[in-house]
């Protein structure tokens, strides 16, 4: 790597562990045994790159791991290395950490890849020569500036999900490889020896949502990292990590003696889970939800970080229900972080709501990583740190002003819930319907070319789906286009769509082409079965037109979106492999299993 910022690196002999943040009944204290409310955010994106964060997904790269091994293909492994310094010099500048504190926050959690730290795997427990470079310049700035560092093992070696954001999609070998055990907890030991007096860091998270396997498999390595740390005589909060299901499973550890430990989760209401974005489920979260979480916490006798959290759209409350959420953890001295610090958008402007605190204030330019040359690469990154930016005002002013959000029962109504379909018509000859997964059950109703259809499910998505599906088996060559009339907003990843399946398996290979309730439109696929599902973003379409088309033409299937009166086509799919005959039908699905959604379908045209 190209030692760019070598003479910033510092040395942290001098400083003594006594300054370190402890916990003690229960609240994280400083030095002085006052309590510390670490308010922050997610630096994302700057020492692990998560392509829609860049505006880059559904164009060609899906991963970090793709983005730096192109570059490493086409230009060299050192000119590829080159790049990256200027990219990570220009995402993140010192500026950058006076903004966040203009933001009244104290802390930066820092997502990073442990690729930083070791040049490869073929080269295990041996650290690059400038292994500290990004790491040393975070807390040198952060140290100055008052601030406060989580360190956040996002990719750990071998990875620990199929997720984009462990570092590469689709690659979960942590838990099933020992050396790759033995490297994530060496990685720490090295981390520690590093660290272990300097004060600026708060804590080690270790594992970044850890949830390629099981929770006793996650247990035994979380304990592993944290045995090697307390080796080297260092007393920082060490974060554990909480799988899909909480932390239940941590309970009556008598293996090893826990001293400075606190526990993490990551809430994203309104996205991922309890319901719809709005601001009744954000009020309803934070008054029903969150209170489960206070009485857990105090059997643990310990603060919960809220590793990632973010309200998002301004329509589900903005910057006053951040600010709400912000307040309520600081009441309990729990940590919180919010995600993230800088997002991208395809055409600028903070709009009706961003992932970041700040966002590009104008469009930005397209390049393509697989033909661009190099000084086109380069100047792409450059732009990152010198582009005009867009503030979130509204987050800012929630989270600085001494004004009081308004009270919670203030707020609109939660919109009525279908716990049961109020129709279950049969369907035409020649189509069935089926729940694949297992979800809520479904129902329609059915008059002549109009069609309803009630579907529950958690998601189609990641390695199996859930979803309520109406299909006809064919073997032959077809053309299968919809007209969506309405989808009932349940929830913000609410589907509806043309779909086509190798089985009718949860985790059978697929290919989607679906619409949300706010208009936007995907392509997604899962090309083997049991694969984690690949996705392409597509165009807001006007909901009053909202058509889907999918063709099979031998052994490709497209699939088209209606955009501006033309038929824009997302992406196709190989299905040679697949059989002699496959499903093809309408999927509905609520993205909440907890209700149904209710998609009305007209101009039903399948012909073969």
């Amino acid at each position: 790597m190209n030692k760019v910022f070598l003479y910033l690196i510092v040395s942290f002999a001098t400083l003594f562990g006594s300054d370190l943040l402890q916990l003690k009944n229960g609240k994280i204290t400083n030095k002085k045994n006052q309590p510390v409310f670490l308010k922050g955010v997610n630096t994302g994106n700057w020492l692990m790159l998560e392509m829609w964060m860049l505006n880059y997904a559904g164009k060609g790269i899906e991963d970090q791991h793709e983005f730096i091994e192109t570059l490493e293909h086409r230009f060299g492994k050192e000119k590829a290395e080159k790049l990256m310094d200027i990219y990570r010099s220009h995402w993140m500048k010192e500026s950058d950490f006076d903004i966040i504190k203009s933001f009244g926050m104290n802390t930066i959690r820092l997502p990073f890849d442990y690729k930083l730290l070791m040049d490869s795997d073929t080269k295990p427990f041996k650290l690059k020569s400038d292994a500290w470079e990004w790491l040393d310049l975070t807390i040198k700035i952060a140290k100055e500036k008052g601030l406060y560092v989580i360190l956040d093992m996002h990719g750990a070696p071998g990875r620990q999900s199929g997720m984009d954001h462990s570092g590469r999609v689709g690659y979960n070998k942590l838990w099933s490889n020992k050396g790759f055990q033995d490297q994530t907890a060496w990685l720490w030991k090295q981390i520690s020896n590093r660290y272990k007096n300097e004060s600026t860091v708060a804590a080690y998270d270790l594992l970044n949502e850890p949830w390629g396997s099981s929770e006793k498999n996650l247990k035994k390595i979380v304990l592993k990292c944290y045995k090697e740390i307390r080796k080297n005589n260092d007393d920082h909060l060490v974060i554990f990590p909480g799988h899909t299901s909480g932390i239940d499973f941590y309970q009556n550890i008598k293996s090893v003696e826990l001293n400075n430990v606190i526990y993490t989760m990551h809430f994203y209401p309104g996205f991922f889970g309890w319901g719809s974005a709005t601001p009744f489920i954000h009020a309803e979260f934070l008054l029903e939800g969150l209170p489960n979480w206070v009485a857990k916490m105090e059997e643990f006798n310990s603060p919960l970080l809220i590793g990632e959290f973010n309200v998002v759209l301004k329509g589900a409350g903005g910057g006053e229900m951040m600010r709400r959420y912000y307040d309520f953890y600081e009441s309990l001295h729990w940590p919180a972080t919010m995600w993230s610090y800088k997002v991208l958008d395809a055409n600028g402007g903070v709009g009706d709501g961003t992932w970041g605190m700040i966002t590009n204030a104008k469009d930005i330019s397209y390049v393509d990583l697989k033909t661009a040359s190099y000084n086109e690469i380069r100047d792409w990154f450059i732009s990152f740190g010198e582009m005009e930016i867009s503030i979130d005002k509204d987050l800012k002013y929630w989270l600085t002003t001494k004004n009081k959000p308004a009270v919670l029962d203030e707020l609109p109504p939660k919109p009525p819930s279908i716990i049961k379909p109020p129709h279950e018509d049969p369907l035409p000859m020649s189509w069935k319907v089926r729940d694949i997964g297992r979800p809520l059950k479904g129902g329609q109703k059915i008059s002549e070319n109009n069609w309803s259809f009630y579907g529950g499910g958690n998601d189609i998505w990641n390695t199996n789906d859930q979803f309520r599906y109406a299909y006809q088996k064919l073997n032959t060559d077809f053309s299968f286009s919809i007209k969506i009339d309405s989808l009932y907003n349940v929830h913000q990843y609410a589907k509806a769509g043309l779909m086509i399946r190798k089985s009718l398996n949860s985790n059978s290979a697929h290919g989607l082409i679906n619409m949300f309730p706010s208009g936007n439109t995907e392509f997604g696929y899962r090309t083997n079965n049991g694969e984690t599902m690949k996705a392409k973003s597509g165009p807001q379409i006007d909901l009053t037109d909202a058509r889907l088309k999918m063709k099979k033409s031998g052994k490709i299937i497209e699939f088209f979106v209606l955009s501006s009166n033309d038929w824009q086509k997302l992406g196709e799919l190989n299905v040679a492999k697949w059989g002699k005959s496959f499903y093809v039908g309408i999927a509905t699905l609520s993205h909440d299993n907890s209700q149904l959604t209710k998609a009305q379908y007209s101009e039903i045209v399948l012909t073969n």
